[in-house]
Formats: C-alpha cells, sequence, structure tokens
C-alpha cells in the first residue's frame, strides 16, 4: 500500500467517528469538541492526499496507472499540474477536498445549525471517500511505461487549468445549503436557518455560474462546432444544480421580507444537492458513454453512485414527510400583483426550466424502457426555453416597478417607462439588422424590457453606494446575455468551400486564401488561411487535430474575436499521390520521403503485459537525426499500433513487419505535400454580448454576496461555531 492510499483510509477512518459525534447535534445534546478535530483530521488527510497526486503528477511517477494515463513529459507543468483531475478518480479527489474545505468553515460559522449540519456533510463526504476507496489514483500499473499517454488534445487549453477546480467548487459549496435544510428539520429550527443558508446559496450560484461560463467559452474557442452549449449531458448537469440554487436565492429572498415559502426553500435547498447527485451519477457511471462526449465510461462505479443517490433521496424524503406539517411559513400572495408574486412566478419558472432540462437529459434512460435508448434533439431544448425565457425576462422587468404588498392604482406603471424605451430600441435594432423570426423578435423585445428597467434600477441605487443594486446588476447581465445568445443565433450566417493550397473562394461577403497546412508535432494538421475584406485581414490557424488513442481527429476553429468570425476545419484531403501511404524501408537502406531520410536500422521485441515489436529507425533532416521506434503491441484484445512522432513532421506508425524480407513498412505524415481543406466559415454577430452578460451577472453575484458577508460579518468573524442549540420547536432526533 503506498502513500496515497494510506491518506485515503485515514481520511475514510477519521470520518466515521466524527459523523457519530456530530449526529449527537442532531439530538440537541452538546457533542464532543473531537469531532471537530477529527473532521479537521480527516481535511488534512484529503488535502495530503491531493497534494501527494500532484507531486506524482509533476514527477512523472508513471508507475502509477492514473499519472500514465492522463499526463505525459511532453506537457507543461501547468497543464501536467490540470492533468491530476482530468479523469474520474482526481476530479473526485478534489471534489472532496473542496467539500472538506467547505465543511470546515461551515464548522465554525456562527449559529445554532452549524454542527449539526456537519453530520450531513461528513455523510456526503462518505459518499466520494467510498467511490475513491473502490477505484484510487494511486494504484499501481502492472507495467511502467517511458511515457504517459498525455492529456485529449482538447484538454491541452489554459481553461483546464481554471474550469474544473471552479465547477467542482460550486458542486462543494452546493452541499452546505443540503445539510443547513438537513440539520433544521432534524432540529425544526425555521428561523435560524434562512439566515445561516444565504452565503452559501450566493457562493454556490457564483461559483457554480463562473464554471459554466468558463465552460462555455472553453467549448466555443476549441471545440470547433460553432457553439458554446450543446445540451451535453455533462454541461446539463452543471445547469440543473445552478438554477436551482438561482430559484432558492430568490425564494430566500421571499423568505427573509414576508416570512413565506419556508418548506418550499427548505426543499429546493435538499432538492439542489440531489440534483448534484444525480447528475454525478449519469455522468460518471457509464449509463449515458453513447450519449454524451463528456461522459466517462462505466469504471464499475455504478452500485456505489446508486446507493449514494438513493440513500440521500430517501432520508431526504423521511426528513420533510416527518417535519412537513409542523414547518411554520405564511402563505404566499402569488396571485396578487406584488414584487412578492412576481418573484414566485419567477422562481417557478426557472424550476421548470430545470425540470424539462433533467427531462431531456435522462431521456435515454427512459427511451431504453422501451427497448431502444435515444437522446432528444437540441430542438426540444429550443421550444422549452424560449417560451420560459419570455416569461423569465418579462417577470425580471416587473418585479422591480412592484412594491411587496398589493398595488394600489396604476401609478407602477410609470416606472416601467426606461423597460418600455429599451424594448422599443431592441425590437426596431433587431429589424432593422435582419432578425425575421416571430420567438427572436419577442424574446429580444421582453429581454430589452428587463434590461432598461434592471439597468436604471442599477445606476439609481449605485447611487446610494456600491452595496446597493447588486440584483439588479446581475439581473440585467442576464439580460445582455440573453441578447448576445438570441441575436448571434438569428444574424449568424454559416457557409461551408473547399479549397486547394493556394487557391481563394468568397464566403459571407470574405475572401478566404488556402496557403496550406503542416503537421503538428502530433501529426495533426495545423492550416494557413489568410480571412480578408476591405482592407482588413486575419491570420487563420484552425487545426485538426489527433485524439491520442486513434479515435479520429477533433477540430480546433481560429476565432476573431473582434469581428466576430469563427473558421473551422471540416477535413483536409491529400491530393493524388500524396497520402498517408505506406512506405517500406529496407534494413541498412536510407529512403527519402515526406521531407526526411528514413533508415530503418532493426526490429525489437519486448514482452511485458502484451507483446511488443518496435522498429528502430534513424530519421535524418538535413544535419540532425533522431532515432524513433514505432511498434505493435499485441495482447488479448488485439493488436494495436504504438505510434511515436518525428520532430517537426508529425505521428509516424508501423504498419507492416516483414521480418523474412528484413523490412518494415511504416505510415509516414507526408508533410508539405498538396492539399485541399475543407472549411466551415461562421459569422457571430453580437456573440461577445454573451462574455459580456456573464461577467456582469457574476460581478451582480459577487457583490451581492459580499454586502452579505459584510452585514453578517463583523458579529461573526473570530468566534468559533460552538453555539450551545436552543431547544428544538418540536423535540431533536431522538
Amino acid at each position: 500500500m503506498n502513500f496515497g492510499d494510506l491518506l485515503l483510509k485515514l481520511a475514510f477512518l477519521a470520518a466515521i467517528p466524527a459523523a457519530v459525534f456530530f449526529f449527537q447535534e442532531l439530538r440537541g445534546r452538546r457533542g464532543p469538541a473531537a469531532a471537530e478535530w477529527l473532521f479537521g483530521l480527516h481535511s488534512a488527510a484529503l488535502l495530503g492526499a491531493v497534494g501527494t497526486l500532484w507531486a506524482l503528477f509533476l514527477g512523472h511517477h508513471f508507475e502509477y496507472s492514473y499519472v500514465a494515463e492522463y499526463s505525459s513529459r511532453a506537457l507543461s507543468p501547468a497543464l501536467t499540474f490540470a492533468a491530476s483531475w482530468a479523469g474520474q478518480e482526481g476530479s473526485i479527489l478534489l471534489w472532496a477536498l473542496l467539500m472538506a474545505l467547505v465543511g470546515l468553515a461551515l464548522m465554525r460559522q456562527p449559529g445554532p445549525l452549524s454542527r449539526p449540519a456537519m453530520f450531513f456533510v461528513t455523510l456526503a463526504q462518505f459518499g466520494l471517500l467510498v467511490l475513491l476507496l473502490m477505484r484510487s489514483p494511486f494504484r499501481p500499473s502492472p507495467v511502467t511505461p517511458a511515457d504517459g499517454q498525455g492529456l485529449n488534445p482538447l484538454l491541452e487549453d489554459p481553461w483546464m487549468v481554471i474550469h474544473p477546480p471552479v465547477l467542482f467548487a460550486g458542486y462543494a459549496a452546493m452541499v452546505a445549503p443540503f445539510a443547513l435544510a438537513g440539520a433544521a428539520l432534524a432540529l425544526g429550527q425555521w428561523r435560524e436557518w434562512n439566515r445561516a443558508v444565504w452565503p452559501w446559496v450566493l457562493l454556490a450560484v457564483l461559483t457554480l455560474g463562473t464554471g459554466i461560463a468558463l465552460g462555455g467559452i472553453w467549448a466555443y474557442k476549441v471545440l470547433g462546432w460553432g457553439g458554446y452549449w450543446g445540451w451535453d449531458p455533462v454541461e446539463n448537469a452543471s445547469l440543473v444544480p445552478w438554477l436551482v440554487a438561482v430559484a432558492l436565492l430568490h425564494g430566500l429572498f421571499i423568505q427573509k421580507t414576508t416570512g413565506g415559502l419556508v418548506r418550499s426553500n427548505l426543499l429546493m435547498a435538499l432538492l439542489g444537492w440531489l440534483t448534484v447527485l444525480g447528475g454525478t451519477y449519469l455522468t460518471r457511471s457509464g449509463v449515458l458513454q453513447d450519449f454524451s462526449v463528456h461522459s466517462f465510461a462505466d469504471m464499475g462505479l455504478n452500485a456505489p453512485l446508486v446507493l449514494n443517490l438513493a440513500g440521500t433521496s430517501l432520508g431526504v424524503a423521511a426528513l420533510l414527510a416527518w417535519r412537513w406539517r409542523s414547518i411554520e411559513s405564511k402563505p404566499t400572495r402569488w396571485t396578487s400583483l406584488s414584487r412578492e408574486a412576481a418573484l414566485w412566478v419567477g422562481l417557478v419558472t426557472v424550476l421548470i426550466f430545470a425540470a424539462m432540462v433533467t427531462f431531456g437529459t435522462i431521456a435515454p434512460l427512459l427511451t431504453s424502457l422501451a427497448g431502444k435508448p435515444a437522446s432528444v434533439r437540441p430542438s426540444f431544448y429550443h421550444s422549452v426555453s424560449v417560451p420560459l425565457g419570455i416569461l423569465l425576462v418579462v417577470v425580471m422587468a416587473v418585479a422591480p416597478a412592484l412594491r411587496w404588498s398589493r398595488q394600489a392604482g396604476l401609478g407602477w406603471l410609470t416606472a416601467l417607462t426606461p423597460g418600455f424605451v429599451c424594448a422599443l430600441l431592441a425590437f426596431a435594432g433587431a429589424l432593422f439588422t435582419g432578425v425575421k423570426e416571430g420567438s427572436h423578435l419577442a424574446l429580444i423585445a421582453t429581454t430589452g424590457f428587463a434590461l432598461g428597467i434592471n439597468a436604471w434600477m442599477t445606476v439609481k441605487l449605485f447611487r446610494r453606494g456600491w452595496s446597493y443594486g447588486a440584483g439588479y446588476l446581475g439581473h440585467a447581465g442576464l439580460a445582455v446575455m440573453i441578447l448576445g445568445m438570441v441575436m448571434s443565433t438569428a444574424l449568424g450566417r454559416t457557409e461551408r468551400l473547399t479549397l486547394k493550397t493556394g487557391e481563394s473562394g468568397q464566403a459571407l461577403g470574405y475572401t478566404l486564401t488556402y496557403r496550406g497546412d503542416r503537421f503538428d508535432a502530433r501529426g495533426g494538421h495545423e492550416l494557413d488561411v489568410l480571412v480578408a475584406r476591405k482592407g482588413w485581414s486575419f491570420e487563420a490557424h484552425p487545426q485538426l487535430l489527433k485524439m491520442p488513442q486513434g479515435e479520429g481527429s477533433m477540430h480546433k476553429p481560429a476565432i476573431s474575436g473582434r469581428r466576430e468570425l469563427y473558421l473551422s476545419p471540416v477535413d483536409v484531403r491529400r491530393s493524388e499521390g500524396a497520402s498517408d501511404d505506406l512506405v517500406w524501408l529496407p534494413q541498412g537502406q536510407p529512403v527519402p520521403a515526406g521531407g526526411a531520410t528514413w533508415t530503418f536500422v532493426a526490429f525489437r521485441m519486448e514482452s511485458h503485459e502484451a507483446m511488443q515489436v518496435f522498429a528502430d529507425i534513424d530519421v535524418s533532416r538535413g544535419r540532425s537525426t533522431e532515432r524513433i521506434s514505432p511498434g505493435m503491441s499485441a495482447d488479448a484484445e488485439g493488436t494495436r499500433p504504438l505510434t511515436v512522432v518525428a520532430t517537426g513532421l508529425g505521428q509516424v506508425s508501423l504498419g507492416r513487419i516483414d521480418v523474412d524480407g528484413k523490412r518494415a513498412g511504416v505510415l509516414l505524415p507526408g508533410a508539405g505535400s498538396a492539399s485541399q481543406a475543407v472549411l466551415e466559415f461562421s459569422t457571430k454577430p453580437l456573440v461577445n454580448l454573451v462574455w459580456v452578460g456573464a461577467l456582469i451577472t457574476l460581478l451582480g453575484a459577487a457583490l451581492a454576496g459580499l454586502r452579505r458577508a459584510i452585514e453578517v460579518g463583523p458579529g461573526a468573524r473570530g468566534r468559533r461555531a460552538r453555539a450551545t442549540p436552543a431547544t428544538p420547536v418540536t423535540g431533536g432526533l431522538q
């Protein structure tokens, strides 16, 4: 057993007595101080395990299977570091550490619910640790390779360093509202719950929202299909918890102001964590691996994932059934013309959207009951999101103009004047630029309506100080983001053209000149395309990336952010006689091909878990010579090539072995030959509004969170969350 596995087992063993001690808090009793020390030990062990894994990656310890599967010596230090969370095991370990940090902060939060809530946090940690003990990132490799397999080329991007940790921080933050709701139900303390849960819901909205936005930018920049959101199950698995958290945030606002929605808010807090667990099951069990480009394959974790989800769901249902009738809550006046009713309609709309996204995500599981699994098309999400989006932005527009109590007269309509002006301008602008579809025009007009009112309210309230108007700023950002989505979709155009080397073509008013391609260090294509129009030009270098396991190619676009242009490579075809054909290399005889001279030296055999045959080849270019050894591996699963990279030329594979004839048949990249490129050229008008709107939305959430931290911070700062629990309304767990 290695040091990393010892730390994982220590974390698991320390959590057991900690959970037992924290459970006493749920019974209305004072738990021993050892519970905090044990959870601290649990967190320290996880921190040590994560640090150990990082050291193994940075040290290129390929004797560990996980390190060999996701890193290589060719990766930069930053990407080698980020590769530690590229797979199942490392990402779960990172998530467990982040959730432990959330637990440490929650444990020290003042209030009678913090320590009882730690029981539920510890149970959530158990679920992740079981997965890590079953599938450890520290398992040794049966054979130590000289180099690792490396990352998927699409993950070799700076966003890989930032996006996953932020997203998992959002998942970790979702456990705090769940745990506080569980403690409130167990102890019957509803009044304390609202104040304690606010900061955590804001944190979840901010971190999950940031992670989703970064993922959208990454997809747009790297994946080459022309969009930033594809309704993939992994994308939906992050969107649904965020939607629930947004709905909960507005529900808490209603509860704080009017005393209503107590039951609904407790339910949403519990449901938010269940959506996290449900998304984890869908994307990590392998049940959707045929319907998602991101989901993990089945690695034997299906049973514990199902048990964790089912057990948590049953526990939540039992708590709600036990306390439901005793929960004190004022009725919501949702039929009245008031801000309370508008916010209620808004949060219900968000929850309906979350439910529809969930339905679309699990469609393959539902249809499999009929015998043939099938996923829904993107048009399903479009047909759902447009009407719900229109209703939501109308509510965003009307709510600021309403009072919390019933309106008297029609004077409130005058507050909508900025919205009407902005709606007319947005509608006229859409017509002028060529938007014709009715649903797009309706959404643009209503979004302009919401933008005008919320922008006006933001400016008006910010005059009182920076801490006011944060919510309206977030709503204004959301409106800007929706405008960018609709306008770029409605006005965007795409044209496909095929160009030979040196040939020019016209597309969407631009002149594209294909100047050839070259192979990168991994054998992928990098195209050289000049995009020009009226004295302006753009040097575009889109790429076709070869996947490390030979699963085909992926498309990385070239983007002009200022002109909002998008150029994606579809295919590169070699001219006749210049394709990647098999080249025979007689032993000891130099053969010129593909811009280099190739000399086959000898065959070499190695026997590990599989029989491997290598061909040692000297590659000469000018005065430099390097030795490469492409090979073949044969085992019970069949024969597969072991490709290598010739510096500056690309990938080389061993295609045939002729031992009797003393020659090797190799597949050479054929660099520098004439080619024909199939290109997809698109315009994305106003797509930058999507990123600007997302930034404004997140800034609003951050300012709201900062204001909330200042409100509750001075009285809480420096105190440990060890307040004696108040007597429960109807008694604790017995």
